[in-house]
């Protein structure tokens, strides 16, 4: 498995449903641009975050977000920035001068007004720094941004403006002034007192503005050149080589600490995850450490990182004899850990105080960048397990997820939702979670009306009874966290079916009731069908033609104590089937460890109640599962249904990316 890493520690990539465009930040607030040496560098795209972005956005422009329509009218700005990507504040709705001109909508004077970027950088040295901003512009009213620290929008940070090099990427560093609207050159700047890590802010000034890269700078008379500077950064990421190390009984380990560095040519990169070679200083290096294990004969896995400056080449020696080289593919990207680039050496005899050397040296792709023939350790496994080990799956806390956001375009009318959860299958834990939280992410909260959960009226004998009365306030839990927590529902009671079945089958009938043609009721099927068929005996009959009933496995259909799913039918209501939603739903636990691991509190909470599920101990098969399957119900009714073609095969994915859309606008 290759595992990219793009000097950042990335998260979620999320793509605007419409434009195919990302509004959603690349990497997480743990991401620190660092100064050095009085200067640093930040990709424009590497935000953490926007605010006040109500009225403009940034969007993400690549050749991946760009649009065939857009790339086959020559709009491939992206192909010259730095990185091969940019973003741009949109909607762009004045582009020339004669367009209408509206303050504090697609024009703010005054910095920290709309379209707030922000980016955590850490300073070393303290004092003024010039702002220099790589810009592409095309005429007179996109050719201006402001740029703030710490929330605060100094004088001298206010009126970036471009007027030479239109139609091409531009740096510059002149403040628009009442006498010279083409800027005055040194005149923007921000003046930073003290070291640590400070939140570097641009705000729009016009919206359509084409924003590449900025660099800060102690050096005044600094004039960037092509995309300028290198990012540096510092980031934290989960450890390739311990958890490959791990990967099998018997395995022992050299890791680089385990190597010296003085006067070896080696350097500690990465905050200490890697060994590699500063092409400033030397183009070779070579460290030796003993072998401190057993005798024996094992599998030698060489663990090196794939960099795509150019191919280092490694040879290992064994007591100064040759054991062999290795060259790491050239990666696409910056770096790359995996099964690629690892080497591994067959039945290899060691003796204990054995000499291990590791000699290195750079390379380059094209003469001019050079690799840093970086590595992290050495594995001695057990013979005939090294093929297993070099093929560990690695879990990074690096994602890359290019998934566009689903459209949310639910049909008219009212949903209700009836699930058990009292039942054996605890997996309408993370279900509720997942429904109720979905609802209220795609701004569709009000259109709930009915809410009941334990609708499994007689006891499984799958489930004891204490059992069961544990899962009735796990349910209830699950509703009333989950609700409370991501707010909107204030309105609505969350019904326990089986505790309080005459008032559920009364909220259900009135919902049934209030059914129009144009103002249908939509049942999502969670589980046993018993309260829906008390719910449509208790309604009026004409009322039923209005009621869709939505489903997606047998397992609930079949399943009731009074009513079969063919009574259901006859009432007259609509069945609107769709695929099992376990196909895609039901995952192993890690395609959920985004939310476990997320920053924020709803997204960790929606998580726990799925775990609760995985970890139940009344049935076997959720172990290692995160099941949401009948959520997928609830995304096929945001997404259209079968009236705007919804989702029929929803995935975790599509979970996400609607969730976090929701927590990066309301954060």
């Amino acid at each position: 498995m290759r595992i990219l890493y793009f000097l950042l520690l990335l998260s979620v990539v999320q793509l605007n449903a419409q434009k195919g465009l990302s509004n959603m930040p690349l990497v997480s607030d743990q991401v620190i641009f660092q100064e050095n040496n009085g200067a640093v560098a930040v990709e424009a795209e590497y935000f953490y975050k926007q605010s006040k972005s109500e009225i403009r956005q940034w969007y993400v422009k690549s050749k991946e977000a760009i649009s065939s329509d857009d790339l086959s009218a020559s709009k491939q700005t992206h192909l010259k920035a730095s990185n091969n990507a940019y973003i741009e504040i949109l909607p762009d709705t004045r582009i020339t001068h004669s367009d209408a001109f509206v303050k504090g909508e697609n024009f703010s004077n005054k910095g920290g007004e709309l379209g707030i970027l922000h980016y955590k950088v850490r300073i070393n040295e303290p004092g003024r720094y010039y702002v220099w901003v790589r810009a592409f512009s095309t005429g007179s009213e996109d050719n201006g941004i402001h740029v703030g620290l710490n929330g605060e929008w100094p004088a001298h940070g206010q009126r970036m403006q471009w007027c030479k090099g239109k139609n091409k990427w531009t740096w510059e560093s002149k403040q628009r002034t009442k006498k010279e609207h083409c800027g005055v050159p040194k005149e923007i700047y921000l003046d930073i007192e003290k070291s640590g890590i400070h939140d570097i802010q641009f705000s729009m000034r016009e919206d359509g503005f084409e924003f590449d890269k900025f660099i800060l700078t102690k050096d005044s008379n600094f004039t960037p050149k092509n995309e300028g500077l290198k990012v540096t950064t510092l980031w934290p990421m989960k450890s390739y080589y311990k958890q490959i190390a791990a990967s099998v009984m018997g395995n022992k380990t050299l890791p680089i600490d385990d190597f010296p560095i003085k006067n070896t040519g080696f350097y500690k990169h990465a905050g200490g995850y890697w060994l590699g070679i500063n092409p400033n200083k030397h183009k070779e290096a070579q460290t030796t450490t003993p072998f401190t294990f057993k005798n024996g004969t094992y599998d030698l896995v060489f663990v090196a990182v794939g960099e795509n400056d150019g191919q280092s080449e490694f040879t290992i020696r064994i007591n100064g004899k040759k054991l062999g080289t290795f060259k790491p593919p050239l990666s696409k990207d910056l770096f790359e850990e995996g099964e690629h680039n690892n080497a591994l050496w067959e039945n290899v005899k060691l003796k204990k105080g054995d000499r291990i050397t590791v000699h290195a040296r750079i390379g380059s792709a094209d003469g001019k960048e050079w690799a840093r023939a970086r590595w992290s350790g050495i594995i001695f496994t057990p013979a005939g397990k090294g093929k297993e080990v070099i093929k560990t799956p690695f879990e990074s806390n690096i994602e890359v997820v290019q998934n566009i956001v689903p459209a949310i375009n639910p049909p008219s009318g009212r949903i209700a939702i009836v699930a058990d959860g009292n039942s054996p299958d605890p997996d309408d834990l993370g279900g509720t979670a997942v429904s109720i939280a979905l609802l209220r992410a795609s701004g569709l909260e009000e259109r709930l009306v009915h809410y009941s959960h334990s609708c499994d009226l007689i006891r499984n004998q799958r489930i004891s009874e204490k059992a069961e009365k544990e899962r009735h306030h796990l349910m209830q839990s699950a509703c009333d966290v989950t609700s409370r927590r991501w707010e909107g529902f204030e309105s609505l009671t969350f019904l326990d079916a089986k505790w309080n079945k005459d008032e559920t089958v009364k909220d259900l009938a009135k919902a049934i009731n209030a059914s129009t043609a144009t103002d249908p009721l939509w049942i999502i099927e969670a589980g046993e069908p018993d309260i829906i068929g008390f719910a449509l005996q208790a309604s009026s009959k004409e009322k039923h033609q209005f009621v869709k009933v939505i489903t997606h496995h047998p397992a609930n259909d079949d399943a009731g104590d009074f009513f079969e799913w063919q009574q259901i039918l006859d009432f007259g209501v609509e069945e609107v089937r769709i695929p099992d939603q376990n196909i895609k739903l039901k995952v192993p636990i890690e395609k959920w460890n985004w939310a476990r691991d997320h920053k924020d509190s709803r997204i960790q909470q929606v998580w726990t109640f799925g775990k609760l599920a995985e970890v139940d101990d009344v049935v076997k098969f959720q172990k290692g599962k995160w099941d949401c399957s009948d959520a997928g119900m609830i995304l096929y009714w945001i997404t259209g249904a079968n009236v705007n073609n919804g989702l029929e095969q929803g995935t975790v994915s599509d979970v996400k990316s609607m969730l976090l859309d929701y927590i990066s606008a309301n954060d």
